[in-house]
């Protein structure tokens, strides 16, 4: 059925309708959604601090320690307490180098100081050995890593005296540095001189109480000549 409206109807019916349709736009973006979407605030939230190479790293030096002194502190023992650089060493499973040895030098008791300084790598213990002049080993002892010297008696002169380092990968080699030969001090003419010379002062030191005495006697024997004869002679 077909319903028939009156134009003054008709005409409110539409703008009551274009008024309801203007109350209802399309809803913009919040602000607090499109906060939530902002990068430049994330990215500057998770930025990185600072690298550390731009602040000022304070200057080392190489540790006081040396290579030829015995008895003391690992320089690795000595970095931990005061900063410092040590110097580097081989890995620890490549044989040591060889040792230096610094001097042999012989004692009253005729008995030979070796003294040598360690190498630039991981130590365990040392091996000082003595060869004959057919280079064949007489005999060798062990000395512990921190050692740098050691007493051999019986060394023949013309021997050949090596020091070698020891690790778990095994030893180092022999060469002009970890070897010296034995020569004996001759030491007789030198010490028959200063007997000599002693001897020589001590007779001169007799030879004046002597005199010192005989003059004394003399001065003596006048005095009583005079005192017996009355001043007269």
């Amino acid at each position: 059925m077909l319903v028939c409206l009156h134009p003054v109807i008709l005409l409110l019916l539409i703008n009551f309708l274009d008024l309801s349709s203007s109350q209802n736009p399309t809803r913009p973006r919040s602000p607090i959604s499109e906060k939530m979407y902002d990068y430049s605030d994330y990215e500057e939230s998770t930025a990185e601090p600072p690298s550390s190479s731009t602040s000022e790293v304070p200057e080392l030096h190489p540790c006081y320690y040396d290579m030829c002194v015995e008895q003391q502190q690992t320089c690795k023992e000595l970095a931990a307490v005061t900063p410092c650089l040590c110097p580097g060493l081989s890995p620890q499973d490549n044989p040591p180098s060889p040792p230096h040895l610094s001097y042999l030098t012989q004692q009253d008791d005729k008995g030979v100081v070796v003294h040598w300084c360690a190498p630039t790598s991981i130590v365990t213990h040392y091996i000082v050995l003595v060869k004959g002049k057919d280079k064949v080993v007489d005999w060798e002892i062990e000395v512990q890593e921190r050692i740098r010297a050691t007493v051999l008696h019986d060394v023949a002169a013309g021997a050949l005296v090596c020091v070698k380092a020891v690790n778990l990968a095994g030893v180092s080699t022999e060469n002009g540095q970890s070897c010296a030969t034995f020569e004996p001090q001759h030491s007789d003419s030198g010490l028959a001189l200063k007997l000599g010379i002693i001897g020589g002062v001590v007779g001169l030191i007799v030879l004046l109480i002597l005199a010192l005495l005989l003059w004394r006697h003399k001065t003596l024997r006048k005095s009583t000549a005079r005192n017996e004869t009355g001043g007269v002679l």
